[in-house]
């Protein structure tokens, strides 16, 4: 009996210094072996036992954080006594109400008595240290470890059920109980090294998806930051994707769409015209209208500007495989018409995408509402007059009426006088 004492005491040394450590919002959970040995010190002397190796751990706890000068937490004491209580009330329930001399009712004891001793820890923390049960995965991680307790646990308690079979030869006792010592500290350890290095490969993950992220940004950044290059070629589209990307979100708004739609039709319309920067500049900068020939050149930028994104947004965390899917769309569809007379495909009214419908007459209102090389802008009431009057036909209905009291409510259109100014200016120049 009194080398089962001896026993536990050394126990305690090593459960304390065999730890791991969660992160819990911006503070941090450390977490030892004391509850996987209160379990076993309850199943081997019964509350008398469990009672003596919570005073022993305590005192190591209390040395510890002496000795090394760190924050002494007096509401820790208050924890280790929970689960020393949810170990004698949860086991102590098991061994009066089932049989444990089987090996599987043994690891469904101990597993159930680890979790329950663990669930006591979450919510006992939850209430002293005011740390939120919503506040990261640290109540999953100190839950699923219980099953690996719940093993070596039974281990032990199979262990230390053969050596009552040569108790009755001291020698062979002692060097029975040493070996478990030994086999215990062992598995004390390898626990701890396993459960660090799962830790260890965990926020490797979370550091390596981080990074992931960032690359997606910066990709984004890179296209945004071509499409805005590509515009400033020509002085008569500067600005152009964002005003369609402004556009079509005030359509969607006003169609009843999620945040989430706008936020893809809102980067949808800031890349809808990114293949022009596989268009030649003397097609895409030309200053008169173009030919038969140069127009079918032209009419292939949505193509590549799909083929372009999807190769960067195929491994992007920024979009899900939906909304990837959505954006893109807009990208190769925006010239599409219900009447089946745009491109590349000539689809009609229910083959073209919805947001690609609704960047249409985004695109088409900024196109007529600023100044082209050959032409000046319109004013607000001519673009929308020609919007009406291409519903149905080169537009979706529902877009361009939605579009239509969005105008009737917000000033939207550039400033047309300005814009014939600097036109004007510009042609001086030249």
């Amino acid at each position: 009996m009194y080398l089962s004492f001896f026993t536990f005491a050394i126990l305690s040394v090593f459960a304390y210094r065999q730890f791991y450590v969660i992160p819990v919002g911006k503070s941090r959970f450390r977490e030892d072996g004391h509850a996987l040995l209160f379990v076993a010190s309850m199943w081997v002397g019964g509350w008398v036992m469990l009672a003596f190796t919570t005073l022993c751990y305590i005192a190591i706890y209390s040395f510890m954080r002496l000795r090394q000068k760190m924050k002494y937490r007096p509401l820790n004491l208050i924890l280790i006594a929970a689960q020393a209580l949810a170990v004698y009330l949860v086991l102590g329930t098991f061994e009066r109400l089932m049989p444990t001399h089987q090996p599987l009712t043994l690891f469904l004891t101990m597993s159930i008595t680890v979790f329950l001793t663990q669930l006591t820890t979450v919510l006992v923390s939850s209430l002293l240290f005011q740390i939120s049960l919503r506040v990261g995965n640290w109540k999953r991680v100190l839950l699923k470890y219980a099953l690996m307790d719940s093993i070596y646990l039974t281990l032990y308690v199979i262990a230390t059920s053969y050596t009552s079979v040569v108790e009755v030869r001291p020698l062979w006792r002692f060097t029975a109980d040493i070996v478990t010592i030994a086999s215990i500290v062992g598995l004390y350890y390898w626990r701890t090294v396993g459960i660090k290095q799962d830790r260890k490969v965990e926020v490797q993950v979370e550091e390596l998806k981080a990074l992931n992220t960032q690359i997606a940004h910066a990709n984004q950044q890179v296209l945004l930051a071509f499409a805005s290059s590509l515009e400033k070629r020509d002085p008569y589209t500067a600005g152009h994707s964002e005003r369609v990307a402004q556009y079509a979100v005030y359509i969607a708004e006003e169609l009843g769409m999620s945040t989430a739609e706008l936020k893809v039709i809102h980067l949808g319309g800031l890349l809808h015209d990114i293949g022009k920067i596989g268009i030649p500049d003397h097609v895409l900068n030309k200053p008169d209208r173009l030919t038969v020939d140069e127009y079918d050149i032209m009419k292939q930028h949505p193509v590549i500007g799909e083929e372009l994104l999807r190769g960067v947004y195929t491994a992007s965390q920024l979009l899900n495989d939906s909304e990837r899917e959505r954006m893109l769309e807009i990208v190769l569809s925006h010239h599409e018409r219900p009447d089946g007379r745009g491109y590349p495909f000539g689809l009609i009214e229910e083959q073209i995408p919805l947001f690609a419908k609704i960047t249409a007459v985004a695109d088409a209102y900024d196109a007529m509402t600023s100044n082209r090389a050959y032409r000046n802008a319109m004013s607000k009431d001519q673009a929308a007059r020609i919007l009406d009057e291409g519903k149905g036909t080169q537009f979706w209905t529902p877009a361009v009426d939605a579009f239509l009291r969005v105008l009737e409510h917000q000033q939207l259109e550039p400033d047309v006088d300005t814009l014939r100014e600097v036109s004007a200016s510009r042609a001086k120049s030249t």
